[in-house]
């Protein structure tokens, strides 16, 4: 939600699925990447996405994957929706490579 970094339930499936994934794949890294809101303060913005991409690896960590094999992104900014609120913009984005 607005200003939480914590993970939500549909997060948590997609670690789960994530996690899963990354033990059929050993030789697999997965790159986690925050996005924030144009919307706000900026520092604020970009710490919130942070920690939103840090909750994802702890979550993954807990499941059992190696930290070194999570790598962290950059927190990217998505474009300011003149129409309100973006719900995409408060997002981790996960791939795996």
């Amino acid at each position: 939600g607005v200003g939480s970094s914590a993970v939500n339930a549909d997060g948590g499936k997609v670690v789960n699925d994530l996690a899963a994934a990354l033990k059929a794949n050993p030789d697999a890294k997965v790159s986690v990447s925050g996005f924030h809101s144009a919307a706000g303060n900026l520092a604020q913005n970009q710490e919130l996405a942070k920690n939103r991409a840090f909750a994802v690896r702890d979550a993954l960590v807990a499941a059992g994957i190696a930290g070194d094999r999570v790598m962290l992104e950059k927190p990217m900014q998505t474009e300011a929706n003149v129409s309100g609120e973006d719900p995409r913009s408060r997002r981790v984005d996960v791939a795996l490579r």
